[in-house]
């Protein structure tokens, strides 16, 4: 019984350690802004962007992962009433082997930017 109750407080103890790093949350990218120009007159297009940085090491995946069980990079736009987006460019992706992975896995690194 002794045995079994130091074991659950060690993996009580892994736990909350765990989740302690958790509650930190992952590492933030940093997202800027990249517009044409300032100001956009109703009934012109304009186009920008958003220069992603990520931390040191880190990476996500493409918006077209070949692992359907990947779960793909996605851009999500509530425009204002009166604007209307044609479309959202992705750069292309980077290939990453991963050792046992048939194939590699297609990813956005470091900095990239999608319009």
């Amino acid at each position: 019984m002794r045995r079994l109750r130091y074991s659950l407080v060690a993996l009580l103890g892994v736990a909350l350690a765990s989740a302690a790093g958790y509650a930190q949350g992952p590492p933030a990218a940093q997202v800027t802004p990249v517009v044409e120009r300032e100001t956009v007159a109703a009934g012109t297009t304009a186009r920008l962007a958003l220069q992603i940085a990520l931390p040191d090491g880190y990476h996500v995946q493409s918006n077209a992962p070949r692992d359907p069980a990947l779960i793909a990079t996605t851009l999500t736009i509530d425009a204002p009433a009166g604007v209307a987006v044609d479309e959202v460019v992705f750069p292309r992706a980077v290939d990453v082997r991963l050792a046992g992975s048939d194939q590699p896995l297609a990813v956005f690194e470091r900095e990239f930017a999608v319009g």
